[in-house]
Order: C-alpha cells, then sequence, then structure tokens
C-alpha cells in the first residue's frame, strides 16, 4: 500500500480555545505513516492563532472572507498537497481517520467519504447517523478544479460542490459499506458553548449566516466567552475519544453488529444556534 501526501484543511472562526485545541490533537494523533500536513485558516481579526509544529501551518488573515465558500476555496489554494482532507475546527477525529481514508480511496472517483458518523452531545456518543458529513471527506484537487472549487455562499457550500462532484463522478459517491468499529468522525452537536453555522439558517434576503456569526462572535467577545489577542495553543483532548468509542462500541446490542453498519441514530436536535 502507498501513503500519498495528505493536506487537512481546518477553517477557523472565534472558536473557543480548547475546541480548535481538540481539533489539532485530532490532526496531531494521526497513526497515517505517510506525509500529512495541518492548514489552518483563521480570519477572526480579533485573534491571533499561535501553534508551532512541522506539520502545522496557521494563516492568520487581518480581513474576514465574504463568504465560507471563498474561505474555504483560499485554504485548498494554500494546502500543499492534492489530496485534501477537511478538518472542521469543532469535532473530533479518530487517530485511524487518514489511514482508513487513504485505504478506501478510489482513485477514479477521486472523492472518499463515509456515509456515517457518531454524534457527541455534551460528552455522550450517539449514532451512527448517516447525515454523511462533509467534513469527514477527502477530495483530489483535480476533482475539485473540474468542478470549480466551492461556491462564493455563506452557508451550504459543502452541500453545492458534494452535487457538483457527484454529476462528475456518478452515483455511490459516498462509501457505505463502513463498520461501527471504522467510524472515525465525531460530530459535535450540543454542549461546546460554540456556535453551529447551519444553526443561522441558509443565506438569504437580510443579513447571511456569516453576518450572523460575526454578531454572536462579538458578543462572545463582550461576555468574555472568548479571548482577544493571540491564542498560544496546547493541543490536547479533554477526554479519550478512543476509549469512549471502544466503549460504545463494545456495549452495542449483540446482534445488531459492532463489525456492521449499524442502525442510523437519528440522534441529532434540531438546528440550533450555539452548540
Amino acid at each position: 500500500m502507498t501513503y500519498p501526501p495528505v493536506s487537512c484543511m481546518c477553517l477557523t472562526f472565534a472558536r473557543p480555545k480548547r475546541l480548535l485545541e481538540e481539533a489539532v490533537y485530532s490532526f496531531l494523533n494521526q497513526d497515517y505513516p505517510g506525509d500529512k500536513e495541518l492548514l489552518i485558516l483563521n480570519d477572526f481579526q480579533q485573534q491571533t492563532i499561535a501553534f508551532e509544529h512541522p506539520q502545522v501551518t496557521v494563516v492568520n488573515v487581518p480581513a474576514r472572507f465574504r463568504t465560507v465558500g471563498e474561505k474555504r476555496n483560499a485554504a485548498a489554494a494554500m494546502c500543499r498537497h492534492d489530496l485534501v482532507a477537511l478538518w472542521d475546527d469543532d469535532d473530533i477525529c479518530l487517530p485511524h481517520r487518514l489511514s482508513f481514508s487513504i485505504s478506501k480511496y478510489d482513485e477514479k472517483k477521486r472523492f472518499f467519504k463515509p456515509s456515517k458518523a457518531f454524534v457527541l452531545n455534551h460528552g455522550v456518543i450517539s449514532g451512527p447517523d448517516a447525515e454523511g458529513y462533509h467534513a469527514a471527506c477527502m477530495w483530489h484537487r483535480s476533482l475539485f478544479d473540474e468542478v470549480g472549487g466551492y461556491a462564493h455562499m455563506g452557508s451550504g457550500e459543502d452541500k453545492d460542490i458534494e452535487a457538483r462532484f457527484e454529476e462528475v463522478i456518478g452515483g455511490g459517491k459516498n462509501y457505505d459499506a463502513i463498520k461501527l468499529c471504522e467510524i472515525y468522525y465525531l460530530y459535535r452537536w450540543s454542549g461546546t458553548q460554540s456556535y453551529h453555522l447551519s444553526g443561522f439558517g441558509r443565506d438569504g434576503s437580510g443579513r447571511s449566516g456569516n453576518d450572523k456569526v460575526m454578531e454572536y462572535a462579538l458578543g462572545q467577545l463582550e461576555q468574555g466567552r472568548i479571548q482577544a489577542g493571540e491564542i498560544a495553543l496546547v493541543p490536547q483532548w479533554s477526554v479519550d475519544y478512543s476509549q469512549l468509542v471502544r466503549e460504545y462500541v463494545a456495549a452495542w446490542p449483540q446482534g445488531a453488529g459492532a463489525g456492521s453498519g449499524g442502525a442510523d441514530a437519528g440522534n441529532r436536535a434540531p438546528a440550533e444556534t450555539v452548540k
């Protein structure tokens, strides 16, 4: 098996320090033996993210991108490698994420995303959920370029580009055969004391989701819930998420198949602004 170089693309904006530290630790804790990098792009001008590591590049820009789509495209342009794995700043990836993704990656499709993930609410695991989270995917730059990158949208750009990916690579885009014990993505919904972009609604007439996130972030600053200035990261997990998942899988009802995909959870709450 070959291990091609992979770039992990992390957009961040006004997150509590501990959330971003856990996301960075998820990257540093990967068991992937190939070359890898984490590109962190921060456009919250009231904060400067600081972290030194040979595999991590932090880019702080002094003005906010107009849309999330444009921010994703800028980050993609700065990634050194052609295989790009998305890396959300408020979720958890288990150590086998990259190695498993590469082992299942189809060079003809130039895309990989599992159909299932776990959900983490207030530190409690549920699932698997068949939402199909965009941040759990990996794509090749040639496919990204072929569809023209992300649309300049403040919300919904993830579903938009995946629809255009599917127009190119056809049906069966997502990997459905993932076993319960192979799931690597923990999507955090409730209990983070941070925002959720989808909770602000899709862009339309009036203020965009991006505008509402900025208002929320400035309110968090004013209330002292997040800090301004230099934010020096100390990557770590608050708990051993790998162990949490092992215990969850071990307790899965016998016969439901810890080695199979399992049933869909449907355990996410309705969209909410603050997680």
